[in-house]
């Protein structure tokens, strides 16, 4: 049986470094908004200090899009010929910030683009529940992380000063390239 975390692919985004200054402007230009669940009794616990998570389609999503594209289309290992994005969104954690455990419903896969990341150790876990063990995956700001959306995954609690952004996204593959399928059983 493959490993399911081979399905966790991490990509280096090559313009990180050029897109940076101008999404970080982007997003702190956006209301966003506190999200927090504080102690109610639910099942997966969040505190983060600005998102615009459930809001409308935002100015710095198009751009991110428009520089991101080409890496969704590399994940495409079931050869499809078309994909769509469902939504996207910001994140921005402070110290003692998290989000729980959670799945991404209503889409096949899921990213995480690290914006900024000054500590590693603050980065996306991932649970194998094949192997019952936490995965800690080696990336650092400016990577794209995706994975199917059904793989347990959490923001640890940041525990230093330093400020973390993600841009997340949900996306499903719609069509598949008929060619490759087009054989006799």
């Amino acid at each position: 049986m493959k490993d399911m975390m081979d399905l966790i692919k991490i990509r280096k985004v090559e313009k990180h470094s050029e897109m940076k200054p101008t999404l970080l402007n982007l997003i702190d230009a956006e209301k966003g908004f506190k999200w927090s669940n504080g102690d109610h009794d639910t099942d997966v616990k969040y505190n983060v200090s600005k998102t615009d998570w459930e809001q409308r389609p935002s100015n710095y999503v198009d751009f991110y899009l428009t520089h991101i594209k080409e890496y969704f289309e590399e994940y495409d290992f079931v050869n499809c010929s078309q994909g769509r994005v469902h939504n996207v969104w910001f994140h921005q954690y402070h110290k003692n910030d998290f989000h729980g455990w959670h799945v991404h419903g209503g889409c096949q896969f899921a990213s995480v683009y690290y914006l900024e990341l000054p500590n590693k150790k603050f980065a996306t876990q991932f649970y194998d529940y094949n192997k019952h063990e936490v995965i800690n995956v080696d990336v650092e700001e400016g990577d794209l992380v995706i994975f199917p959306s059904f793989i347990p995954h959490q923001s640890p609690k940041v525990l230093d000063d330093g400020r973390k952004t993600v841009i997340s996204a949900n996306y499903s593959f719609e069509e598949l390239k008929k060619f490759y399928y087009e054989f006799d059983l």
